[in-house]
């Protein structure tokens, strides 16, 4: 059954690391284009450290209570499931790759990007000399919120609601007000992005999959970026720092 320390820990991984967002979000849209290359890694690092001390607060946690790691979601997969999931990521995959052959030769397609990156484009690279940066980034928020998340939070809340989806559904809900640096169209992504984790983690029984999943999305996000912006537009992007 959750303690105190539980309860209290939830609250440092849903307020604590939307608030660290926020604040990071709103002090790199006040900066200028010079101060923002300079204040951009750092941020990147703050949120790298802030999300692996979380976890390392997390494996103490359950280490001294001698919970099985299991309940989080670190056992072994299920081969079917993870079979399915690895054959779909591949078509996802080809598909990835197709539309970022186009991305140069298709202003129309640069320009929804531009749009859908809009209310975070100054968290995301601007350069390829940034990119392994944020590749280090996209890693530690695949590990490490699917363990917040997908693991620990799922956990607490299946053990106080009657019935698993539940507490998927309040998972995907507090998943999706943590990334509310982003606008509430944004919440609503990530809300269906946490949802859609929730379903490979039931698929394969694990969490080793969505890991490798929504590290990435993060990193095609990143790689995306950075093809869109850098071709001319035809209109300026909201939200533009």
């Amino acid at each position: 059954m959750p303690t105190v320390l539980d309860w209290l820990l939830l609250v440092l991984v849903v307020v604590g690391l939307g608030a660290r967002a926020w604040y990071g979000m709103r002090r790199l849209r006040s900066l200028g284009p010079a101060e923002l290359v300079r204040e951009r890694p750092r941020l990147w690092l703050r949120a790298i450290a802030s999300q692996w001390l979380l976890t390392g607060l997390l494996f103490a946690l359950w280490i001294s209570r001698g919970r099985s790691f299991a309940s989080l979601g670190l056992g072994a997969p299920s081969p079917w499931g993870l079979g399915g999931v690895l054959l779909g990521l591949a078509v996802i995959s080809a598909m990835v790759i197709a539309q970022r052959r186009q991305v140069a030769s298709r202003p129309e397609l640069a320009e929804r990007i531009r749009e859908r990156l809009a209310s975070v484009r100054a968290l995301m690279p601007q350069d390829r000399s940034e990119y392994p940066g944020f590749v280090s980034l996209a890693i530690t928020a695949g590990v490490c919120e699917e363990l917040l998340f997908r693991g620990f939070v799922t956990w607490l809340l299946a053990s106080i609601l009657p019935v698993f989806w539940m507490a998927a559904l309040a998972q995907a809900l507090l998943f999706g007000l943590a990334h509310a640096y982003q606008g509430g169209r944004g919440v609503i992504t990530t809300g269906a992005v946490g949802l859609f984790m929730t379903g490979i983690v039931w698929v394969t029984g694990s969490l080793w999959a969505a890991m490798l999943v929504h590290a990435l999305m993060d990193i095609n996000a990143g790689d995306l970026a950075l093809l869109a912006f850098a071709q001319p537009q035809t209109s300026s992007a909201p939200g533009t720092p």
